[in-house]
């Protein structure tokens, strides 16, 4: 009698995600680096991080929308090269000038395969509101087993629950907190926040059933138009317990594996 071939499957990569300047994040998985959001480290503005880099052979970008903050085409053309490209919902490519970086178009709930081949990460686009009033979107991405959600720097929204119901859980959702208001130009000095509150941002991540949630979008300095919550950290922790959910505070240049 022919005994049986044990056969032992592979072990998944794992995947890796590092906390950039601000609102950026780098995923890692196999040979592909995907960049959600991110731009050159400035310190002089309060946005501190790594370089931008990446060892890996393919590279993509994410971005949820046009503001300087969170998109930097300069910085990321020489790590997204002639093979690379940035991804954008419709009304936000537009703003675009593809002499500057390569872009990629995509529609809301689109699968978006990369790499193409191999399909390493999958993304989509799903809702995002803007506290300025321009558009603005947030990504899912799933890759190596887990799936993580980046929501910019969006305002709170009614579509977290359409969200959590097609796509969730979540292993980790990347949510800003600052609750900035812009004060200057045709922006009046209003007592409403333009992004997500700490107190909003746990009661989002609760919402959305993310097993961990990391702050981002907050520790701005040096620009008196630009007002944040006051001890927004601090407060984001007490209100994520308060809601039943794991927090992990992670500093510009942080990695962890999922």
């Amino acid at each position: 009698m022919t005994g049986a071939v044990a056969t032992t499957a592979a072990e998944p990569h794992p995947l890796q995600i590092q906390r950039l300047a601000w609102a950026g994040i780098r995923l890692e998985l196999g040979d592909v680096t995907l960049f959600i959001d991110a731009i050159a480290p400035d310190p002089k503005s309060g946005q501190a991080g790594p370089p931008l880099d990446s060892s890996r052979t393919r590279r993509f970008a994410l971005v949820t929308h046009h503001h300087g903050d969170h998109c930097d085409p300069v910085a990321l053309k020489p790590l997204l090269g002639e093979s690379g490209y940035l991804v954008a919902h419709d009304e936000t490519a537009r703003l675009f000038d593809n002499r500057i970086v390569n872009v990629q178009r995509s529609r809301s709930h689109e699968p978006i395969l990369l790499s193409r081949g191999n399909g390493e990460f999958v993304a989509w686009c799903v809702a995002g509101s803007d506290g300025l009033g321009g558009p603005q979107f947030s990504w899912i991405v799933d890759g190596g087993g887990k799936r993580v959600i980046h929501c910019g720097d969006t305002a709170w929204h009614g579509g977290w629950w359409n969200i959590a119901r097609v796509y969730g859980p979540f292993d980790a959702a990347f949510l800003p907190i600052n609750g900035f208001r812009q004060i200057g130009g045709m922006f009046t000095h209003v007592e409403q926040p333009m992004s997500l509150t700490p107190d909003q941002a746990a009661l989002a991540a609760r919402i959305l059933g993310a097993r961990m949630v990391i702050p981002i979008h907050y520790g701005g300095a040096g620009n008196a138009g630009y007002v944040e919550e006051s001890h927004a950290l601090e407060r984001f922790v007490h209100a994520s317990k308060a809601q039943g959910v794991a927090s992990r505070v992670l500093a510009p240049g942080d990695v962890i594996e999922l």
